[in-house]
């Protein structure tokens, strides 16, 4: 009975210590996205800051996975991409989704 509690309790610190980072990472690149869509000036240049952002907090964001749409003065990125998670006997991806928007400066 003991060896199987020690053996769910090792369990349990594995998962944690493989999910909480890539949630926490995830969590920093979502809320670098929206800040950065609020206040783009141009599409090339959102882009490559959150390819920038990615590779900083080691998520696998491609270029692929960058989706930039603008409609009238507003500009929209959506951000879906996958993390794999190793667990040693299984290996899960998590998928992630991020929109941010935000309003195109005024031309004259």
């Amino acid at each position: 009975m003991q060896a199987l509690k020690v053996f769910i309790a090792l369990t349990v610190v594995l998962i944690v210590t493989r999910y909480l980072p890539v949630y926490y990472s995830s969590s920093e690149f979502g809320d670098f996205v929206r800040h950065q869509a609020a206040r783009a000036q141009s599409e090339w240049q959102l882009k490559q800051s959150l390819l920038d952002e990615a590779k900083a907090q080691s998520l696998p964001v491609k270029d692929s996975d960058i989706s930039i749409d603008r409609t009238n003065d507003v500009l929209r990125v959506t951000v879906d991409y996958q993390v794999p998670v190793n667990l040693v006997v299984y290996n899960p991806e998590l998928k992630f989704h991020v929109i941010g928007s935000g309003l195109l400066p005024q031309t004259r």
